[in-house]
C-alpha cells in the first residue's frame, strides 16, 4: 500500500522534528546514491553490460485491533488515537520483477505475483516476498513511499516471525542503493504526495477504489478486490519507474510499448483483474497508438 494513504501516520511522520544535521546527512546520502544509480548504465567495464532489475512491490494491511485496544488501555489518555504501523498486519502482497537488458527496447517481466490472506497467512506472504528478493539479489526493491511504512512493517515481521531479512532491506539508510523509493525520487524537497495524486496528475491509471476503502475491503475478506487494489498500485508504480528512469537516462527502452508489456504480463498472471482488463490494458494500447502519430494533429473544436 502507498503509505501516504494512512493520513494520520504521514501527518505525524512529517511533523516530527528533523535536525539540520540530519537533513544535511540525508541530502548528502540522496545525492550520493542518486549519482551512483544514474551513472550505472553509463559506466565502463562489465557493469555496463549487466541488466538492471527492479522488483516493484506493494502491500495491503489488516489491523490488529485487539493489540491496539490493549495499547489504549495501557497508555490511557496519553496514548496515540490513530492506529499506526506497529498494529498493521500484512494481508496482501504484490510484486513484479522487471529486467532491463542493455540495448533492449522492452523490459522482460520475470515474475508477476499477487497473493492475499485467503491463500497464505502473514508469515507465508512475507516469506514468499523475501524469497523473491533473495532469488534476485541484484534487484532494486522499488516502492512508492515504502520507506515511510511498508519497509518498517516488513522489518517488524522479520523480527516477530523469526525471518531473515533479504539484503535489500537490511540497510536502514532510506536512500540505500539496493532500494528506490519513487515518492522520494520524484519529489525531491517538495512535499510528499499520495500515489493516486501523482498518478492522476500525470495521467496514469490508478487503483479502482478510493484509498480509504481498502482497509474495509480487507476486513470484509473481499480478496478479489483487495488483490486488484494491490496489483493496481504495483502497475502504477511500474509506470512511474519507467518514466523516471527513462527521463534520467538510466534505461533506454521504448516507454509506450513497455506499457503494453506490463499489461500483458499482468493479464496473464491475474486474468480476473478488472483493473487490468478495463483500465490499464486499454490505456497502454492508447499510449502505443498515440506514440505512432506523426506530424501535426488537428483536433475538432
Amino acid at each position: 500500500m502507498n503509505s501516504f494513504n494512512d493520513t494520520a501516520n504521514v501527518t505525524g511522520m512529517l511533523a516530527d522534528p528533523v535536525s539540520t544535521a540530519d537533513e544535511s546527512a540525508l541530502a548528502a546520502a540522496l545525492e550520493r546514491d542518486a549519482a551512483m544509480f544514474v551513472s550505472r548504465p553509463k559506466s565502463s567495464g562489465p557493469e555496463q553490460h549487466r541488466p538492471l532489475r527492479l522488483i516493484v512491490c506493494d502491500f495491503e494491511y489488516a489491523y490488529d485491533r485487539s493489540a491496539y485496544a490493549g495499547y489504549t488501555v495501557s497508555e490511557g489518555k496519553g496514548g496515540r488515537t490513530d492506529l499506526r504501523w506497529p498494529f498493521h498486519r500484512v494481508a496482501a502482497a504484490s510484486w513484479m520483477v522487471l529486467r532491463f537488458d542493455p540495448q533492449a527496447d522492452l523490459p522482460a517481466i520475470e515474475e508477476c505475483v499477487v497473493i492475499a490472506n485467503d491463500e497464505a497467512d502473514e508469515q507465508g506472504l512475507v516469506s514468499r516476498f523475501f524469497d523473491a528478493l533473495s532469488q534476485y539479489p541484484d534487484a532494486i526493491c522499488t516502492t512508492w513511499a515504502g520507506e515511510f511504512k511498508d519497509l518498517a512493517v516488513l522489518r517488524k515481521c522479520a523480527g516477530e516471525l523469526g525471518l531473515q531479512l533479504p539484503h535489500q532491506l537490511r540497510d536502514l539508510n532510506p536512500y540505500a542503493y539496493a532500494r528506490l523509493d519513487l515518492c522520494q525520487a520524484v519529489t525531491g524537497k517538495a512535499k510528499p504526495v499520495h500515489l493516486p495524486e501523482y498518478a492522476m496528475g500525470t495521467h496514469i491509471p490508478c487503483k479502482p477504489s478510493p484509498s480509504k476503502d481498502i482497509g474495509p475491503l480487507v476486513e470484509k475478506g473481499k480478496w478479489l478486490e483487495v488483490r486488484d487494489q494491490c496489483l493496481a498500485d504495483v502497475l502504477t508504480t511500474c509506470v512511474v519507474a519507467l518514466r523516471h528512469l527513462h527521463a534520467q537516462g538510466v534505461i533506454a527502452c521504448h516507454p509506450p510499448r513497455s506499457l503494453e508489456v506490463l499489461a500483458e504480463a499482468a493479464g496473464r498472471a491475474v486474468p480476473a483483474s478488472r483493473f487490468v482488463r478495463n483500465s490499464f490494458a486499454p490505456w497502454s494500447r492508447d499510449q502505443v497508438a498515440a506514440s505512432k502519430l506523426k506530424g501535426v494533429v488537428h483536433r475538432a473544436e
